[in-house]
Order: structure tokens, then sequence, then C-alpha cells
């Protein structure tokens, strides 16, 4: 069976097209002034190293110039006090002087280099030849320091960016999704609203606007559609009925016409009373009360096709109720046709809620079809099973099958035997529907087998 249609779960904020919006621009935002930061570091501090060696080079070549004499007449003092001079310049960490063999003349500092020092060398030239080398090493520190500085003031620029962007994201977003928010709660509104006249509000004359509008037309034009199909449909449904009362009635006159027409002649002789023996008369007479018998039998089947009985479903043995009236029409119509009959019952079948009169109506309308299928005696198997939430009856026999259409069979009035009413299958899709299931015709071969299914604990 089919549900009705569930209603859409409300959306998280983190599904919304403004929370999406916000989310794009604040993205954008930050790797921008993440790259913006980068690009702006780096490039200061390539300044700041290109300053810092040039200032390197000045000092290694003041310094080369001031110890050219020392260097020659290897005046180990005067290195002494040039060097110590180096080392008060800002940054200077290291001053090492060296003759033209490399011989260290004079050195200060620590013995090895680290890692973030820049280290310049200059040459001591006298005319075109080298007596000497002068080797400064200075500390990046005050660059790293201010990097630092930079660095983290951009990350704060950036935070402060963030938060700016984010918020003209936000109000951005809220005036972008606002209509469309809007529209979706009318939409929603609309959902459970039967009213032919609804219609969205149109806020403003924008995108959503449009939309608006042209929501409104389908709406109309839906509501124009639903008119005209209710008009079709009572027009069809008063054709149904008029139809269905043309075949009642012709049914109803044919299924009497011939008991009337026994009783009416029977009555007749009995009056004229000539020349009629009592053997006669007693002949006559139970024509009379048989065929009474007939028509009352055919009024109370087509009552109960008009007018069925509420149905009152109570937890009870499905096989017992199964198996009683199988009993019941093995001791009464069975003796004519003397069919076998075999149970095949599932054990246990669990609780089934069922209208217990209805179902023995049900097997006792099956049972009276196969043994009609079956022109000598036979075998009509009555099984029962069960599947999660469904409970079935299987009526078997070994007749020769059905003719034509099986759906045809359910069409009330519709009927292939000489005597009957039409009425009986058509009671039992009406028994299975009321119970939330479903009845089907199968051939076999030879024979046929009815499913009749019921929903374990009803629809």
């Amino acid at each position: 069976m089919r549900g009705a249609p569930q209603a859409m779960k409300p959306l998280r904020y983190y599904q919304t097209f403004r929370f999406k919006v916000v989310a794009s621009i604040t993205f954008v935002h930050l790797i921008l002034m993440l790259t913006l930061v980068i690009i702006v570091v780096q490039g200061q501090e390539r300044t700041m190293d290109r300053v810092l060696h040039k200032n390197a080079e000045s000092l290694a070549r003041m310094v080369a110039i001031a110890s050219r004499n020392a260097v020659l007449t290897e005046n180990l003092g005067t290195l002494q006090e040039i060097v110590r001079y180096a080392l008060h310049k800002s940054g200077v960490r290291r001053v090492r002087i060296t003759n033209a063999q490399r011989v260290v003349l004079e050195r200060r500092g620590p013995a090895h280099l680290r890692r973030r020092w820049l280290t310049v060398r200059h040459t001591i030239r006298v005319g075109r030849y080298s007596v000497g080398l002068v080797t400064l090493s200075l500390s990046r520190a005050s660059v790293l320091r201010q990097m630092a500085a930079a660095r983290d003031t951009g990350l704060l620029l950036t935070l402060v960016a963030l938060i700016i962007g984010g918020g003209a994201g936000w109000l951005l977003s809220r005036h972008l999704t606002s209509d469309l928010e809007g529209l979706m709660r009318d939409v929603q509104r609309l959902g459970g609203n039967d009213d032919e006249e609804r219609q969205v509000r149109v806020r403003r004359h924008n995108e959503v606007g449009v939309l608006s509008e042209a929501f409104n037309a389908m709406l109309a034009r839906l509501a124009r559609a639903r008119r005209q199909a209710d008009i079709e449909r009572h027009k069809q449904a008063e054709s149904e009925r008029l139809a269905c009362l043309t075949e009642t009635a012709a049914a109803i006159v044919h299924e009497i016409r011939n008991p009337l027409a026994s009783i009416v002649s029977g009555v007749e002789l009995l009056v004229d009373d000539k020349g009629i023996s009592d053997s006669e008369r007693h002949e006559f007479v139970a024509i009379v009360r048989d065929e009474s018998r007939r028509l009352n039998a055919v009024l109370q089947n087509f009552l109960k096709w008009t007018r069925p009985a509420e149905t009152l479903r109570e937890e009870g043995d499905l096989n017992a109720v199964v198996a009683q009236v199988v009993e019941m029409y093995d001791l009464t119509l069975n003796r004519e046709h003397r069919h076998v009959f075999r149970m095949e019952m599932a054990e246990p079948l669990g609780p089934v809620s069922f209208d217990a009169d209805q179902i023995r109506q049900v097997v006792w309308n099956l049972l009276l079809n196969s043994a009609d299928a079956m022109k000598s005696p036979g075998t009509i198997t009555i099984a029962t099973t069960a599947e999660e939430d469904w409970v079935y009856i299987k009526v078997t026999d070994t007749g020769s099958g059905v003719q034509g259409s099986a759906e045809r069979l359910f069409t009330p009035f519709y009927t292939t035997k000489a005597e009957g009413t039409g009425l009986g299958l058509s009671l039992v899709r009406r028994i299975a529907n009321a119970h939330g299931g479903w009845v089907t015709i199968t051939n076999l071969s030879p024979g046929a087998v009815v499913i009749f299914a019921i929903m374990r604990e009803g629809p």
C-alpha cells in the first residue's frame, strides 16, 4: 500500500543558500587576504635582506680600505682596533681578516657561522694585487623580528577583514535570499492548504518576483484543471452509476424472470385445477416452493452485495475457521459431487486479525466455485501460508480452469454458470479489500488456483 507523501524535513542552517553564500565569500576573502599577506611579507623580507646586504658590503669595503696598510705591515694592533670598531656596528657578529696566504691576522666573534647570519667578503687590494680578505658576518635577527611583526600585523588585518567580509557577505546573502525564503515559506504554507484560490506573495519586482508570478499563474492553471477534472470525474461517476444501475437492473430481471415465470405458471395450473392429478399437484407445489426459494436466494445475494456488512476484525485462529467451513461444506453440499479435500495448513500462522464471518463467506464461495469447475469428482486443496505482514488462503482445484479473462470473473453479475448470480467472487474481492488485501485467479494444468491475501494486522 502506498503511504501518504511525507513532508520534507526542515533545512539545517548549513544546508541553506545563505550559509553557502556567506561561506563562499568568507573562504574566497580568506584565501585572497592570506595570499596578499604572504606576498607583502616575502617582498618586505627580500627588500630588507637587500638593504642589509648592501650595508654589509659597504662596511666590509670600508674595513678593507682601513686595514690595507696594517695587513701589508702585519700591524696586529691596528687590525685589532679596526676589528673592534667594526664589531660595534649594528648587527655585526663576526669579523675576520686574513692575508694573501689565507693566514688569519685578526678574528673576533664565534668560531662557527650560524644559519641565520649574513656573510659578505671583500678583497683587500693594492693596485691589481690581492693582499688579504675581510669577512663580515651580520645577524638577521632584526630582519626576522620585523618580518614576524609584519606577519602578525597581516594576520590581525586578515582576521579583521574576515569579520568585516563575513558580515558584508551575510548582509549580501540576506538581501539575496530574503525573497527566496519568503517564497519557500509561502510554498510550504500552500502545501497544506486545499484552497483553490491560494497564491504566493510577490514581494519585489526582481527574478524571484517573476518566479512568484509564474508560480501563481501555474497555480491558477492547476486550479482550473482541477475544477475541470472534478466536473469530468462527476460526469464519469454519474455515467458509471447509471451504467451499473442499468446492468444491475438487467441482471436482476434476468435472474428473477425464470423463477417468477415458473411460479406464475405453477400457480395458474393449480388455480385452473382441471384434469390435474394429485401427483401433478404436488409436483407443481414443489416447483413453486423451489423457485420461490431460488428467487429469495437471488434477492438475498443482491442485498448482501449492495449493503455489505461492516468489517469487524478480531485476532483469532484462521486455520480453525477455514477447517470448520471445509468440514461443513463436505458434510452438506459435497455428498453429490464427492470431491476429495486436502488440507495444507501452515503451523503456526502467528497472530492474525480478521472478520470471522466474512472469512467463512470467502472460503464457502471459493469452495463452491472450485466444485462447480469440476464436472467429475476431483481434488480441492485448501492451504494457508504466511510471510511477514501477509497471510494467504489458497484454494486449488483440478477442474477445467478459467476460460477467457480471469479478471472478468470479479465483475458483479458476470457468471459462466447456468444458475449463478455472478456475485460470489465480487463479494470475495470486496472482503479482501476490506481486510487490506487482494485476490487473484491463476490457471494451472489442470485446474486453477485462487489466492486470497489479507494483511496480518489490518490496513
